[in-house]
């Protein structure tokens, strides 16, 4: 699946694509709730009047997924760091998921605070630590979704 705005006049086309199969819905505005707002997890009746392919749970849950990637905004820095991070500067498909740095980076912490990130629990005595892309981070590199046995298997 894949989600794509556009902005029209005051609001926002949201086209979902399946496979082959697309379909727009006119949103009259971008969201006014946080990052982390229950909001953005819509449920499969409300979707399925907009996006008639959106027919199961799963299909919801994906949808608010990269929904919720729509408007999450990254630096261009860290976009780079999230693509390294899954070998993107070095193959065409994603094939690892790991960075490590300091674990106070602030380009790092924030992509955790957006939940694009996870940070470990370990911190070496030099200030090292592992960070990793959440399955909705990788979405936001690839700009759509992934299975999570993609997403487990890298």
């Amino acid at each position: 699946m894949k989600v794509i705005k556009e902005k029209k006049d005051k609001g926002y086309i949201i086209t979902v694509l399946i496979g082959n199969h697309g379909q727009n819905s006119y949103w009259t505005s971008p969201p006014i709730y946080g990052i982390d707002n229950h909001h953005y997890n819509f449920e499969k009746q409300y979707l399925v009047g907009r996006y008639p392919m959106i027919n199961t749970k799963e299909k919801a849950k994906t949808f608010s997924r990269l929904y919720k990637n729509l408007w999450v905004e990254v630096t261009p820095y860290q976009l780079d760091l999230m693509k390294h991070c899954i070998g993107l500067d070095y193959k065409k498909k994603p094939y690892r998921n790991r960075y490590q740095t300091q674990a106070e980076d602030e380009g790092w912490n924030d992509l955790v605070k957006k939940g694009l990130a996870k940070m470990s629990d370990n911190i070496a005595d030099n200030g090292l630590t592992w960070f990793w892309l959440t399955q909705q981070g990788v979405e936001y590199v690839l700009g759509k979704s992934v299975s999570k046995k993609v997403y487990e298997d890298l």
